[in-house]
């Protein structure tokens, strides 16, 4: 994994201890294999009626969308963010595309469904919709079942058993808005809308931001549980990131399992917390701290107060890290000067550029491993060998090194086990709103 010239640059103590951690990250083809294997199991039994004795990890929670085209003129899309800190809303207009959206920044997390209702009536009048009853499609980055007890963040709205469409509905109602909602989805489900509503060959979308998920197109009649022999087909939103948590299932290191003892909700959502947005960076950090300990990194009375804290180094840091080719490394030295006060030698550089590199290199093979397990649930009933994947997430928008290892790996994989192809399109980070209205606009 390292240059010569990383090599020459470091002592032989710190060259162990990241070899010792390059081999604790590193996951084989054929256990990378396994896991596509274990995760499409788990996609079955999660479909099924009678589960063979235990539940699937996965929720595989089904999600009716309407097919018709669209019936409405003007159709409203909503998003709620996970976190309770944004609400999105925009228009469609005859079907076409999304023309028009407006945020808005609740000032507390509270009451958060009577200020969604004054976000719509703000909406409505700032973009001439009051004269006409409209339908509102509803997206949020949380399971949307009642009865689940999930949590999906670190810092996510707690509606955990709440029914949020009803919620929702009773706050509209007592501020007497024309609009009525006709669903609400998760945000993974809402992208896989607007992406077949843009191209009707789409059959999965997944999204990888400060958490990960993954929702399909499967044949009702496939869906066991639900006792229906029609041939339509139903969104399937997996849930995926909750793959791992219950059976040990993941290659998991010590630096995982303190990030996972150390959370909001510890053995939940395994998979999640090795490859989403909101922990790679913290995983980094206590990496850089690890090295910090054991006197490997930076001077000893350097400051060490802001890369103590936990969740200071953000993802968004290992791009520019991963990407720096400069002699000297001058991104990554600027980069600890401004935001941590610390002076860097090039060898505590190069350090944190391989730590970054690891990292992201064990993050990107499992988000293949998830994208591949998909494809593969979606090939085994196709006739077309082509599946079409919309990619949406920060993850990949501000890393495209991680982004081309990720459709290497689905590729490897693919090659493994089956002839399906796939092609893998990026979708707006706006998709979402849009594919909340266009289902809103069927009804």
């Amino acid at each position: 994994m390292f240059t010569d010239t990383t090599y020459s640059q470091l002592s032989e103590q710190q060259r162990l201890y990241l070899n010792d951690i390059a081999s604790a990250f590193e996951i084989s083809s054929d256990a990378l294999d396994k896991i596509v294997g274990q995760i499409t199991s788990e996609m079955y039994r999660g479909l099924a009626s009678n589960p063979m004795g235990r539940a699937s990890e996965l929720s595989m929670s089904p999600t009716l969308v309407h097919r018709s085209e669209p019936a409405q003129p003007v159709s409203l899309g909503m998003a709620i963010d996970a976190t309770g800190k944004r609400i999105r809303i925009g228009s469609l207009r005859d079907g076409q595309g999304q023309v028009s959206t407006q945020v808005f920044y609740p000032p507390s997390r509270e009451n958060i469904f009577d200020f969604a209702a004054f976000c719509i009536r703000e909406f409505l009048q700032q973009h001439d919709l009051e004269g006409t009853a409209l339908p509102l499609g509803v997206t949020i980055g949380l399971p949307v079942d009642s009865g689940s007890t999930d949590i999906a963040k670190e810092d996510s709205l707690d509606l955990c058993g709440s029914d949020v469409g009803r919620r929702l509905c009773s706050a509209i109602l007592r501020n007497h808005l024309p609009v009525h909602v006709t669903s609400v989805t998760n945000n993974v489900v809402s992208e896989l809308i607007a992406a077949r509503h843009r191209d009707k060959a789409t059959r999965v979308a997944a999204t990888f931001n400060r958490g990960i998920n993954a929702a399909y197109f499967e044949k009702l009649a496939n869906v066991e549980k639900l006792n229906s022999s029609s041939s339509s087909d139903i969104a399937i939103n997996t849930e995926v990131g909750r793959f791992g948590s219950l059976f040990n299932s993941l290659p998991q290191t010590m630096w995982d399992r303190r990030l996972d003892r150390e959370s909001r909700c510890p053995h939940t959502r395994a998979l999640e917390k090795l490859v989403a947005d909101q922990y790679l960076g913290e995983i980094v950090r206590n990496l850089i701290t690890d090295f910090m300990d054991r006197q490997l990194l930076f001077s000893a009375s350097c400051q060490a107060q802001a890369i103590s804290t936990a969740y200071a180094f953000h993802t968004a840091y290992m791009a520019p890290i991963m990407e720096d080719t400069s002699p000297d490394l001058q991104m990554v030295d600027a980069l600890f000067t401004t935001e941590f006060d610390i002076q860097s030698s090039l060898a505590d550089r190069l350090v944190i550029r391989e730590l970054c590199e690891i990292v992201a290199t064990r993050a990107a093979r499992l988000a293949g491993a998830i994208l591949a397990a998909l494809v593969l649930k979606v090939a085994d009933r196709e006739t077309s060998q082509c599946i079409k994947v919309a990619l949406n997430g920060v993850l990949f928008d501000i890393n495209l090194q991680l982004f081309t290892k990720t459709v290497d790996t689905v590729k490897s994989l693919l090659k493994r086990r089956s002839d399906a192809q796939v092609e893998i399109v990026f979708q707006s980070r706006s998709d979402d709103i849009t594919g909340a209205a266009v289902n809103a606009a069927k009804h």
